[in-house]
């Protein structure tokens, strides 16, 4: 059973407006009979809930009928049409401002967070987007997408293929840094080695821009890779040269007379496993070689066999070493 509270926020929010399939129905009882907090969260929703729907019908009334008796009165006309008035505001204002405040305590609850733990994980967010997230990545969301926007947090890596919607453009924060696109496929990383925030784009366009100077924005298409600093507004926009950006999500590598420390870097962050070069010398020792969807133990088997090394599990990684290369 999902133990996430936001998702059973959301899921009280479709029950109470007649939205739950049967099968939510019954997730949504057997949450409230398995702890006493579930049941109280749930009591207080209802009481709220039922708070405004009385007000509803209590205030409903018959203005043909109102009217009639507004008439019947010795008033004159400018009286009756003022009160006519202060009864249909009066009516607003009970039923209105209850069912915003509710509205608005749900859109702010049904934020969620989805987490990619050691593994890559992929999520379909309310939109009908597809999101990759890489290992240790995090990325905010609401339940439902509300207003004129899609937005979006996201720490560390991520592959986002976006439902183009162009009424309603999609927007991703990561830090003072934003992303907006309208349908697009991208690659972003909020935390390279040096610092900076990264920015791969496949297809479509992306805005990128800081939040608090929006006047300093950059344009990608598609190929163009932007670089952002931590400190300051500095965007640097070139074409990106790295063919192994998507091996996290893809596991298809190529090496082309690439240095081994490189290689090792690489399959440290595809394989989730340290791989450590011991030996003196080896890390400039040079591979050519294309890896699709193998395991690690293959590519390594691969490395041994080409460089001669010996391949060791330390218990915290794998450490690699033998003969210096000439």
């Amino acid at each position: 059973m999902e133990t996430n509270p936001t998702y059973f926020t959301d899921l009280i929010s479709r029950y109470l407006y007649g939205e739950a399939t049967p099968e939510e129905i019954c997730e949504l009882e057997n949450w409230i009979k398995a702890d006493p907090a579930n049941r109280e969260m749930f009591s207080g929703y209802l009481t709220t809930w039922k708070t405004i729907e009385k007000a509803r019908l209590e205030s409903s009334i018959d203005l043909d009928r109102e009217w009639n008796v507004l008439k019947s009165k010795s008033v004159n006309r400018k009286s009756r049409i003022i009160y006519l008035a202060l009864r249909i505001a009066a009516i607003f204002i009970l039923v209105a401002v209850p069912a915003f405040i509710l509205y608005h305590y749900f859109a702010k609850s049904s934020d969620r967070q989805l987490v990619a733990g050691n593994e890559v994980a992929v999520h379909t967010l309310p939109d009908g987007t597809l999101v990759t997230l890489n290992a240790g990545a995090t990325l905010t969301c609401p339940s439902r997408f509300y207003g004129s926007s899609r937005n979006v947090r996201l720490q560390g890596e991520a592959w986002f293929e976006v439902v183009h919607d162009k009424s309603k453009p999609f927007i991703i924060a990561a830090g003072n840094v934003r992303i907006q696109v309208v349908g697009t496929s991208f690659f972003v990383n909020t935390r390279t080695f040096s610092n900076t925030k990264e920015i791969i784009l496949a297809t479509g366009k992306v805005r990128v821009y800081y939040d608090d100077n929006p006047a300093k924005m950059a344009f990608l298409s598609p190929g163009d890779k932007a670089e952002l600093t931590s400190g300051g507004y500095g965007i640097a926009v070139a074409r990106n040269e790295d063919q192994n950006y998507l091996a996290w999500k893809t596991k298809y590598m190529v090496f082309n007379n690439t240095p081994l420390n490189e290689v090792a870097a690489l399959l440290s962050q595809v394989y989730h496993t340290p791989v450590r070069i011991t030996g003196n010398g080896l890390g400039d020792c040079r591979i050519t070689a294309t890896f699709d969807k193998q395991s690690l133990e293959s590519v390594l088997n691969v490395l041994k066999a080409t460089l001669d090394l010996q391949v060791r599990n330390t218990g915290a990684g794998i450490g690699l070493s033998g003969h210096k290369c000439n």
